[in-house]
This record gives structure tokens, C-alpha cells and sequence, in this order.
């Protein structure tokens, strides 16, 4: 068989199949199978982002290591009126000035605007060295599975290296461990005298 000859044969072929495609991949097939496509790596993405942004659930296993400490009261302080001394280091709760939106702030932020986050349910997770990177980014996870729950900030006057604060509550630590963090959100956070989205 002449080279020729076969090349005539794979024209034919081809264009055999050409025909049979194109009979085939109308363009409403092709419209339709576009969409079908599209919908399913929608739902594909969409259920991905669901699993990882979904917060993690209450361990049992990991115990609450966090104090009490007796109300403060939920006063508002007047421009200028100097705080009392609070009962626990960070404060817990009592008199205060307005709240920020939660958030990851890696300046300094007043004490008496964050027990006002505390009331509205919110938790205030600190770290006392502004260069401990390793913190930062512990807590800025947490942060980040809880975006409406939790503001973080530098407190250079913490007596820990971390510090977890809810209306009421306080867990002080030096090792870090962000399933106690996360544990201490889901524990402790909406419950204060205002459960306030952030």
C-alpha cells in the first residue's frame, strides 16, 4: 500500500468523524453541558469552603482550664471618667467605653473598649509580646474561624503569653494550644449580658 493511499484513508476517516462530531456537539449540547458542568464545580466549591471555614465543635477531651471571676457590671463610662480597678488582668467586665469591630489589631487597644466587646458575647484573645509571631498567628487562626466572635490584640501588661477573655471569663497561657483556644470560644463566647454579632 502507497504511502498515499493511506493518508487518503486517514483524510477520510477523519473527516468521517469530523462529521459524526459536529452531528453530535450541537450547539445546545454544548450550552447544556457547559452548564451541567459549571453547576457541579459550583457546588463542588462551595461545599469545600463550607468544610473549611466551618468552626470546630466543643472537644470534650480538652479540659476548661479558664477562671471565673464575678461580674464587674455592665456600666458605660462618661468621656474622660477614669475605670475602676478591674478583678482580673485582662479585664473581664465592667465599666467601659465603646466597642470595636472584631478583627485581628496588632496595635495596642484600650481595655475599656474591649470589655465592651465582651459584653456583646464577643472574645478578646491577647498576646503580650507584640514580636511573637508564633502567637500571632495562632491566634489570628482562631480569629479567622470565628470572624463575627473574636478580636485579637497586643497587650504588653498580660501576665501570660496568651490571654483568653470572655464576660466573666479568663484562661492565662504560656503553651500554646489552639484546640483550648478554639475550645474556649465555643465554651464562653455569646455569653454575656448582649450577644452582639461583630
Amino acid at each position: 500500500m502507497s504511502r498515499g493511499s493511506t493518508l487518503k484513508r486517514r483524510k477520510r476517516t477523519s473527516s468521517g468523524i469530523n462529521a459524526r462530531l459536529g452531528q453530535y456537539l450541537t450547539v445546545d449540547r454544548v450550552v447544556i453541558g457547559g452548564s451541567i458542568l459549571a453547576s457541579v464545580l459550583i457546588v463542588a466549591v462551595i461545599a469545600l469552603n463550607s468544610a473549611l471555614n466551618r468552626p470546630p465543635e466543643l472537644s470534650t477531651e480538652i479540659p476548661d482550664n479558664s477562671i471565673a471571676f464575678p461580674s464587674q457590671g455592665t456600666e458605660h463610662l462618661e468621656p474622660g471618667q477614669q475605670p475602676p480597678l478591674y478583678n482580673s488582668n485582662p479585664p473581664t467586665s465592667g465599666p467601659h467605653t465603646q466597642s470595636i469591630r472584631t478583627g485581628v489589631y496588632t496595635e495596642i487597644v484600650p481595655d475599656v473598649s474591649l470589655i465592651h466587646n465582651l459584653e456583646h458575647g464577643h472574645v478578646w484573645l491577647s498576646y503580650r509580646d507584640a514580636g511573637d509571631q508564633e502567637a500571632i498567628n495562632v491566634l489570628t487562626q482562631v480569629q479567622q474561624r470565628f470572624p463575627g466572635r473574636v478580636v485579637v490584640t497586643n497587650r504588653p501588661q498580660n501576665d501570660g503569653r496568651v490571654a483568653a477573655a470572655a464576660w466573666s471569663r479568663l484562661l492565662t497561657v504560656d503553651e500554646l494550644n489552639a484546640d483550648e483556644l478554639f475550645n474556649f470560644v465555643l465554651r464562653h463566647g455569646n455569653r454575656a449580658p448582649e450577644n452582639v454579632p461583630g
